[in-house]
Order: structure tokens, then C-alpha cells, then sequence
């Protein structure tokens, strides 16, 4: 009995390993954006789905959106003092910047300032409907956009995310790549 126990003991020890899950293939590119201290995600605006339609067909004949967030009194002031750099400090209501593009974000921005990354369609669904659920939704069904942006094809949207010096921009796009399934965490970002 003995051996029949060990041999059994034995063959337990020598079973591999579950396999791996199943590498999803890479079909989707966004773009990760510097801009100083500011971080962006980009994607095909034709990839935007039915989470984003409203803000792609807002920017009709474009080929790639950028998303942003930050500060929502800070983004809209086009003239900024010490006091708004502190307030933005405290929790406050967040904005997400919309930027249109015609050409590729490595071809808009310095191209050292840009990352592509190649996620799985899952991963970019994720991260869509993680973009969609930081944007207010307006009565209309839509985002509730709230202003023009500081440029030619661009627009600032409500957020449901709220600002503050312990969730900022970098916060925001960490906890979308997380969000994905990247291998990130945004907590202390």
C-alpha cells in the first residue's frame, strides 16, 4: 500500500502545469502621447465603436482621436495663474480633451514623444469602454460636450472623473492601460 501511495503521490508530482492562456493576437494600435507632464491615448476614430460614435461623427473626416484628461476649470481657462495650478491640487470636476487628427499621432507630435502600442481586440474594447465610461453622457444619449478646445479640431467633454493632485492625466491614462489588461498599475502614478 505504501508504494501504490507513493507511486500515486509520484505521478501528481510529475503532472505539468495548466497551460498558459491562449496569447491573443495583437489587431488594435493606440498611441500613447507625451505633451510635458500631459499624457494622451489615440485611436483610429474609425475604431471609436458605438461607446464614442458621437464624438467621432462630431469630427467628421478624421482619421485618429486623441483623449486627455485634467482639471476641468484648468483645461477651460486659456489664461492660467498659481491659484489654478493650486486649486487643481483639491478634488475638483475633470474634462476630457478631445483632439482630432488627420495624419497619425506620430506624424502630428515629435515622433519621440509618441508610443505605439498593439492591444487584442478585447483589450482594445476594454480600453474604449473604459474612455467612454470617463466621459459624461449628455440628454441627447451623446458625451455632453462642454466647450471648444484650444485648437482647430478639438473639444473639451464633461467628465465623471474627478481631478486632484492623487488622480491627474497620468493617473487616468495608467488606469486605462490597466483597464485594457496591460501589464500597468495606475495606483501612485
Amino acid at each position: 500500500l505504501a508504494w501504490g501511495v507513493c507511486a500515486w503521490l509520484a505521478a501528481c508530482a510529475a503532472t505539468p502545469p495548466p497551460p498558459d492562456p491562449p496569447v491573443e493576437p495583437k489587431a488594435e494600435t493606440i498611441w500613447l502621447i507625451e505633451r510635458g507632464w500631459h499624457t494622451d491615448i489615440g485611436i483610429e476614430a474609425g475604431k471609436a465603436e458605438r461607446a464614442l460614435a458621437d464624438i467621432g461623427k462630431a469630427f467628421p473626416g478624421v482619421r485618429f482621436l486623441v483623449f486627455g484628461f485634467g482639471e476641468r476649470a484648468y483645461l477651460l481657462h486659456r489664461q492660467h495663474d498659481s491659484g489654478d495650478m493650486l486649486a487643481a491640487l483639491f478634488p475638483n470636476p475633470g474634462a476630457i480633451l478631445v483632439t482630432a487628427l488627420r495624419d497619425a499621432p506620430d506624424a502630428a507630435f515629435p515622433p519621440t514623444d509618441v508610443v505605439a502600442l498593439p492591444l487584442s481586440e478585447r483589450q482594445f474594447r476594454r480600453l474604449i469602454a473604459f474612455i467612454a465610461a470617463s466621459l459624461t453622457g449628455g440628454q441627447d444619449g451623446g458625451h455632453r460636450r462642454i466647450a471648444n478646445g484650444p485648437y482647430p479640431g478639438s473639444a473639451f467633454y464633461a467628465s465623471t472623473a474627478t481631478y486632484s493632485f492623487a488622480f491627474t492625466c497620468n493617473t487616468w491614462t495608467a488606469e486605462g492601460l490597466q483597464t485594457a489588461g496591460l501589464p500597468i498599475r495606475a495606483s501612485g502614478v
